[in-house]
């Protein structure tokens, strides 16, 4: 079987799932409205009001943390879909058997994250709609083009933590603690709710550590700026390079871990 066909058997199993679930599908969609609401009213404390901290991206807070917060989605995705893959076919005590199929572990853990990244886009997508047809969100001169570009490498560059914490639950079979710690730095320093200008000076560098800031960075020059992809060429670059660096290193620690417990032969507990 070819690799698309069992990406696509992955994605229709996943997908009849969830839709079995039609409550928590229909809630999902309703949980979408409340938040952009919720940053609607918050915003409203800002109007009328000159932050310089806005003006690189229009100078309006709610486009700035609707931006934000939807894009900051795949983030928690990208940590949480690998981990939770390999740690539910533990618990199952299907992991062994999935092993010894012509698909590789990558595969498996890789097809199994395609829904969760669909539908993760799919509330990206209702987020930012919902902000443009109840809200008046305006994206005049947006490079979608290049967002979408960015979007992209964005995705690689947080799925290199995702398989990073994948790996620790492989090798020691327990929830990785450090993904909570990366989640909640980015939250607190990556620039999701509040540009990262704002921060104290040592919480500047650190930021420049995450991924998410320069993926938010590079995004909200594109849609709220009108930017080109050469005029945001900072923040891309600072993606590239962390996944030129984290990429090779967390494929090498799963490589690794699955080794481990093939040798040890725990492949079984959990």
């Amino acid at each position: 079987m070819s690799a698309l066909r069992k990406a696509w058997a992955f994605l229709v199993k996943d997908f009849r799932i969830d839709l079995s679930y039609r409550l928590s599908f229909a809630g999902n969609l309703v949980f979408v409205l409340f938040m952009v609401s919720a940053f609607y009213f918050l915003a409203r404390m800002f109007e009328g009001q000159d932050l310089p901290a806005l003006r690189p991206y229009g100078g309006s807070y709610f486009p700035f943390v609707l931006t934000g917060v939807a894009f900051s989605s795949y983030l928690g995705v990208a940590v949480r879909a690998f981990a939770e893959t390999i740690r539910s076919a533990q618990v199952m005590g299907t992991l062994e058997a999935l092993l010894v199929t012509p698909t590789s572990v990558g595969q498996i853990v890789v097809f199994s994250s395609l829904y969760a990244f669909l539908a993760t886009s799919l509330r990206v997508v209702l987020t930012l709609a919902a902000g443009a047809l109840f809200f008046g969100v305006r994206f005049p001169g947006a490079n979608w083009g290049g967002a979408v570009l960015v979007l992209a490498l964005s995705v690689v560059a947080f799925s290199c933590l995702g398989i990073f914490s994948a790996s620790v639950v492989l090798a020691f079979k327990r929830a990785d603690p450090s993904s909570g710690l990366v989640q909640g730095l980015s939250y607190l320093l990556g620039g999701v709710y509040y540009p990262v200008a704002v921060l104290p000076e040592w919480a500047q560098l650190v930021a420049q550590v995450l991924p998410i800031t320069h993926a938010l960075e590079a995004v909200r020059r594109l849609l709220l700026g009108g930017a080109s992809l050469a005029e945001a060429a900072g923040p891309i670059l600072g993606l590239v390079i962390f996944t030129a660096v984290a990429g090779p290193l967390s494929l090498t620690l799963f490589w690794l871990a699955v080794r481990r417990v093939r040798r040890d032969g725990s492949l079984s507990q959990f």
